[in-house]
Parts: structure tokens; C-alpha cells; sequence
């Protein structure tokens, strides 16, 4: 286990906040360092060079906070693990089996390794089997665990739905302009700035097509940029909407959907459009889930941007055909391109391993995937796939009007734009994710989202010393 550079700094500056601050500002640091998806912060060389993210080394400080004596802990973390007892089922299971599984099922069928082959055949594949990728993939499921219940923690603090407005916005911003920065001042110094910042032994892959530079900031390449942004994007969006800290929320929610927009991103563009859907048939469906001034902001932005497009094509028509070769490749000619045929066969990969496997699953790790859901299925078979299920509704709460309406309570309102970033956050990953994982910051929102939204008798005990001294001797 080797530090990096941003390793030893981030080792510095959490032992500093470990000492000096609070639980909740540790978190908030935590969410700023996510922005650093390309950096490595530490080097596994015991496991072929696999790296953790700074976030990640981070994520072990802020849960050493959070179970420290003092202050309700105790109390505080057996709510989290109570609230977060479904994924604890579907983390835990696939941690045990990326260590068990691929032993009992190794060589039963042939699947295509987590770890890209340079230069390999597309269908490429090899009998099942335990390699180093089962131990970080097991590590990266428990952080997103850990993440969870760190962030249901955080979120217990009085004022905290503020203070995660205020954080997310800002990483959405800073997430905006590293994308546009680095396409507008290509060629520059300003490259070889974002590139110092991708250190990580990832697919740092060529931004470039028909000579148009792709979006990508300090991420290994767009699909990564797009999807992190498209969580961000649906947090804040949702924020603005509920009129949570909305001049901070309304702006990061712009700047970041300009951003998606000019990204040339595939996983960007389902992710925007699967959205701006879901807030159509909202304002169609459910009348008050979004007020008439917003509802036109969303119209007349739509119409605004479209008009602007189709000028500056009509002013320019050579402009326009290389618009239109352009997204040819990115849309209809990218369907029969030899990259989806590739990620075609790796989805496929996780049905075949789950009958395979008698619906128990290969374990995380094992093979390589574009969707997380049969990711998820041929990983931890139906044992995983129903508790991660059952979770997903635990964070959403259909059932509620708060999931919907904007009633009020900053608090609940916070927590119920996590649970949408939570549950939306899933659609790029449903057509691009190499893992059964859905990451760190997707626990972070689904922690947000359980504290946030926990019944009003814990809030009340929360905020009132003598009630929250009795509740924690219950």
C-alpha cells in the first residue's frame, strides 16, 4: 500500500479535522473530495496496482468520528444500522461471496474480467475465477455501506439539511467549470493541471472525437464525468424545486445542466432526458408538485436553448452537418459500433452468471458488466437483488406526499431530493456500470435521505436536549 501525493494530503487534513472539527464538517469534506473521481490517494500494489480514491480514504476518518464516544453516538449509529439494515444485507452478502463465490463456481462458465484487456478481442472472456478485483470491488461495496451510514449520521445534526444544501451546490459548481474549463482552454496549461489531478491507474481514455473535445474534468473519461454529475445535478435540481437554499441550489442546478448538455456524453443525455420526463409527468400527474413559476422557468428555458440551437445551425450550415455527423456517432451509429456490441455482450454476462450460479450469484468482482442490474443480479443473485429492492423503496417512500409535494419543512424537503438523486442516480448506471456497486455517494444521498426523513418523534428528540437524553437510555 503505497500514498500518493494526494493521499498524504488528505491523511494530513482529515487527522487535523478528526481532532478539530465535527462530525458534520467531516462529512461535508468527504462530499468535496468526491469531486476527485480520477485521483488515487492510495496504491494497492499487493493487488495489481488497484487504487482507492481520495474520498474513499477520507470516508475511514469521518466513520472513526462517527463512532467516537460522546455526543449520542451510540445511540445515533443504531439508528443508522436499523434504518440501513437492507443494504447492510445486500453490502454484506456481496462482500462475503466476492471472497466465496467465485471458488465455488470457478470455472463453470467463462465471463470478461473487471480489469479491461489492453487491446484484447471484444468478446474476450476466461473461466471464472478469484482474482484481486473481488477484494476491491468487496472494499468499494463496504464503503458504500460505510458511506450510508456516515452520511445517516451527519444528517442527525440540528441545521444539517443547511449546511448539505449549501456543500452540494458548491460541488456542483466546481464540477461545472472543471468540465467546461477543460474543454474551453484545451491546449493549455490549464490540461496539464486537470491532468495532474488524474492519477489513478484508471481507463484514462482519449477525449476526442471527429476532432470535438469531450467533457470530462478531472474524471478518467465522459461517461464517469456525466454520471457523477447527473447525481449531483438531480440533488440539487430537486433542492431548487423545494425552495431549499434555492439562490445557491437554482444556479449550481443551471451552471451543472449546461455542463451535461455540452458534455458529448451518452450517459449524460438518457440521464437528462429520463429527468426532464420524470418532471413533465410530475407537473402532468400531480398537481402542486411543482409550482406554475418553475414549470415555466422549465418551458421557457426549453424553448430559449432550442431556439439559440437552431439559429446558430442555421447561421452556420456547416456547422449543422458536423453537428449532425456528430451525434449520429454518439446516437444511431453507436448501436452497431463494436463498443456496444462489446458492453451488449458484458450485460449479458450477468444473466448468464446468475443462472449459472442458481441465482446465488458469482460474486462482486468476478466479471465485468454495462448495467448494474444484471451486474447486480449475476454478483449477489436474488438474495442481493431483492434486498438492494427493498432498500430503494425504504429511501424513496413512495407512499408519501413529501416524496412529491413540497410541504414546508426544509428538513424533509432536503431529505426527499436525496431520495430522488438516490433513485435517479441509477439510471445512467443502468447502461453503463462495470459493478454491482452504486458507489459512495449514492450511500451518502440514501443516508441523507433515511435521516432526513425519519418520523417526527426522532426529530423532535433530536433538536430537544432532555428529550434525546431520554431517548438515549431507551
Amino acid at each position: 500500500m503505497t500514498p500518493t501525493l494526494f493521499g498524504v494530503l488528505v491523511l494530513g487534513l482529515c487527522a487535523l479535522l478528526l481532532w478539530r472539527a465535527g462530525t458534520l464538517a467531516m462529512f461535508q469534506t468527504v462530499l468535496l473530495l468526491s469531486l476527485m473521481g480520477g485521483s488515487a490517494a492510495l496504491v494497492l500494489s499487493g493487488l495489481g496496482g488497484s487504487t482507492l480514491q481520495p474520498a474513499i480514504l477520507a470516508l475511514a476518518f469521518l466513520l472513526v468520528k462517527c463512532i467516537l464516544p460522546g455526543s449520542g453516538g451510540t445511540v445515533k449509529f443504531y439508528r443508522a444500522v436499523g434504518d440501513l439494515a437492507p443494504l447492510g444485507i445486500f453490502v454484506l452478502y456481496g462482500a462475503a461471496g466476492a471472497f466465496i463465490l467465485p471458488y465455488i463456481f470457478a470455472g463453470q462458465i467463462n465471463v470478461t474480467p473487471l480489469r479491461p484487456i489492453p487491446n484484447g478481442y471484444i468478446y474476450a472472456s476466461f473461466p471464472l475465477g478469484f482474482s484481486p478485483q473481488n477484494v476491491t470491488s468487496a472494499v468499494y461495496l463496504l464503503a458504500t455501506l460505510i458511506a450510508a451510514i456516515c452520511g445517516h449520521i451527519a444528517c442527525q445534526a440540528p441545521n444539517a439539511e443547511a449546511k448539505i444544501a449549501r456543500t452540494m451546490s458548491i460541488v456542483a459548481m466546481v464540477h461545472a467549470f472543471l468540465g467546461i474549463s477543460g474543454v474551453a482552454l484545451a491546449g493549455t496549461a490549464w490540461t496539464e493541471v486537470l491532468s495532474f489531478f488524474r492519477n489513478g491507474f484508471y481507463a484514462q481514455l482519449d477525449q476526442r472525437l471527429d476532432g470535438i473535445i469531450r467533457m470530462n474534468g478531472i474524471w478518467p473519461e465522459p461517461a464517469a464525468y456525466a454520471a457523477y454529475g447527473f447525481t449531483i445535478l438531480v440533488f440539487v435540481g430537486e433542492l431548487w424545486l423545494r425552495d431549499v437554499d434555492r439562490r445557491w441550489t437554482g444556479w449550481a442546478a443551471l451552471l451543472l445542466g449546461l455542463a451535461l448538455l455540452a458534455s458529448t456524453s451518452t450517459t449524460a443525455y438518457v440521464g437528462l432526458f429520463a429527468y426532464a420526463l420524470v418532471i413533465a409527468l410530475r407537473i402532468l400527474l400531480i398537481p402542486g408538485s411543482t409550482s406554475i413559476r418553475k414549470a415555466l422557468v422549465f418551458i421557457v428555458g426549453g424553448m430559449i436553448a432550442l431556439a439559440a440551437a437552431i439559429s446558430v445551425l442555421v447561421v452556420n450550415p456547416d456547422l449543422a452537418v458536423a453537428f449532425g455527423d456528430f451525434f449520429a456517432r454518439l446516437t444511431t451509429e453507436k448501436a452497431s459500433s463494436a463498443s456496444a456490441l462489446q458492453r451488449s455482450f458484458w450485460a449479458r454476462q450477468g444473466i448468464e452468471a446468475f443462472w449459472a450460479s442458481g441465482g446465488f450469484g458469482v460474486g462482486p468482482g468476478s466479471f465485468r458488466s454495462s448495467s448494474i442490474i444484471t451486474a447486480v443480479l449475476g454478483s449477489t443473485g436474488i438474495i442481493g437483488f431483492s434486498a438492494l429492492l427493498f432498500h430503494l423503496f425504504r429511501v424513496f417512500k413512495p407512499t408519501l406526499r413529501s416524496t412529491y409535494l413540497e410541504l414546508g419543512d426544509r428538513r424533509t424537503a432536503t431529505g426527499a431530493a436525496a431520495s430522488w438523486a438516490a433513485l435517479l442516480s441509477l439510471i445512467p448506471a443502468s447502461v453503463a456500470a462495470a459493478t454491482p456497486d452504486p458507489g459512495f455517494v449514492w450511500g451518502f444521498l440514501c443516508g441523507i435521505a433515511l435521516s432526513l426523513r425519519s418520523s417526527p418523534l426522532h426529530q423532535i428528540r433530536m433538536h430537544h436536549p432532555q428529550l434525546r437524553a431520554v431517548d438515549a437510555n431507551l
